[in-house]
């Protein structure tokens, strides 16, 4: 038999309700009932209606007007717990007396709130275009579907640690990108408390760094080794050269000239001279403001060249080398440019391993320290620059040649020209 408090409501959209001061503990009892659907509070017309799993429920102020009754949705439990919730009817109330809507739409599992979140940053558009992107891919392609109606309350160390971060460095991520999926978690979080959507963080004392000893440093691991050895190359280049002609430009690029993949996807036509024989990433380009010119040898000229008649065979209009579209004049993101290079590594290498292993062999063949620095555009003092400026371009030129021609005693034809079907051709 059901408690004597339990009432039947007529008006009610569940058959089983029960009457009581609403209180967490409360709601923990009856959640376990599987008979109770519903429970109203005795202080005024408020009901908890528990949802079909019985992992939370729905916050419901009844309004009274005219002989005809309204719910108004004011929040979710657990995301608004009992000792909270009278804060909201307050709000709600004064909203109805208003006349206006006092609906306020809350969360029940993890990907809700996340998803909530990236939408909003859209809406208030106070990042850059780059970094949005950045959070709707990780909220896309890990933190959402790795929560996947994981209740939203339901978060402490260990669950992030099993869900998020394992996960994530057990398929290759680096460090800081797995930082960057649990810091979206974080201001997630913190940003649906700012504005009452939940009543309680669960996150606010999960830290980062707590999930590693006490003997790890962060800033060491972010340092780490290259993954990426030197004798991985005949099989990278032999990879590389057989990827679709877009992933393989852009992987080449890289290996070719030790630049970052931020720089790289953001290649232009206007800033390469076939004739010259010259490509110049420009000062907004760069992570560091500063321009940076890379001498370019026959064997990347007439790469370059097939893959621009590529372009328009496949009806490309556009300035870029790796556009979003086939007429966009924006590059594709740093999300997608980072999934090409896992794609074709298998998440064994990154594009900062090839940068770096770039500089290591440049070493190796004898070029210059100063030169191998400008080659990755690193900050250089002012002694630096004075034998830049007088001897670097031929130096460079020197350099790439002799390292081009090590890479081809790696794999002959990683400089192939792209083949263009004679079908496609007119």
């Amino acid at each position: 038999m059901l408690s004597s408090n339990l009432r039947l409501n007529q008006q009610a959209l569940f058959s089983s309700t029960i009457s009581l001061k609403i209180s967490d503990a409360q709601i923990k009892k009856h959640l376990r009932d599987p008979r109770v659907r519903q429970l109203k509070d005795e202080r005024c017309s408020l009901y908890l209606k528990f949802n079909k799993a019985r992992t939370g429920g729905t916050w419901v102020l009844m309004e009274y007007k005219n002989g005809s009754q309204f719910g108004h949705r004011i929040g979710k439990y657990p995301a608004t717990q009992a000792r909270h919730v009278m804060e909201l009817v307050s709000i709600a109330s004064q909203r109805i007396a208003a006349g206006e809507k006092a609906e306020c739409s809350g969360f029940e599992t993890v990907d809700q709130l996340i998803n909530w979140h990236v939408e909003r940053e859209f809406k208030l558009h106070r990042s850059t275009t780059q970094r949005l992107q950045n959070l709707k891919s990780m909220a896309e392609q890990h933190v959402s579907c790795m929560f996947e109606g994981w209740p939203v309350m339901k978060l402490c160390h260990q669950t992030v640690d099993k869900q998020l971060i394992q996960p994530m460095f057990q398929q290759g991520y680096s460090l800081s990108y797995v930082r960057a999926n649990f810091n979206l978690m974080k201001t997630a979080y913190s940003a649906a408390k700012k504005v009452k959507k939940i009543t309680v963080n669960p996150m606010s004392d999960v830290r980062f760094k707590d999930f590693f000893g006490e003997t790890f440093s962060i800033s060491a691991e972010q340092v780490r080794g290259c993954r990426f050895n030197t004798d991985q190359l005949p099989e990278a280049l032999m990879t590389i050269e057989k990827a679709d002609p877009d992933k393989r430009l852009l992987l080449t690029l890289i290996i070719a000239h030790g630049t970052r993949i931020g720089e790289t996807r953001k290649a232009k036509w206007e800033h390469i001279d076939l004739i010259q024989k010259r490509w110049t990433i420009p000062a907004e380009d760069t992570k560091n403001g500063k321009p940076v010119v890379y001498p370019l040898t026959e064997g990347m000229v007439e790469l370059l060249r097939s893959y621009q008649e590529w372009q328009a065979v496949q009806g490309y209009q556009t300035g870029m080398l790796f556009p979003l579209s086939k007429r966009s004049r924006k590059p594709i993101h740093s999300t997608t440019a980072s999934e090409w290079v896992r794609d074709i590594s298998k998440r064994k290498w990154s594009a900062h391993d090839l940068r770096k292993r770039a500089r290591t062999i440049w070493l190796e063949l004898g070029i210059d320290y100063i030169v191998c620095e400008a080659l990755l555009n690193h900050a250089r003092d002012k002694l630096d620059q004075a034998y830049i400026y007088t001897h670097m371009e031929l130096q460079k030129k020197d350099a790439l040649k002799t390292y081009h021609q090590w890479l081809n005693s790696c794999w002959h034809n990683w400089l192939l020209p792209i083949s263009i079907p004679a079908t496609t051709l007119h």
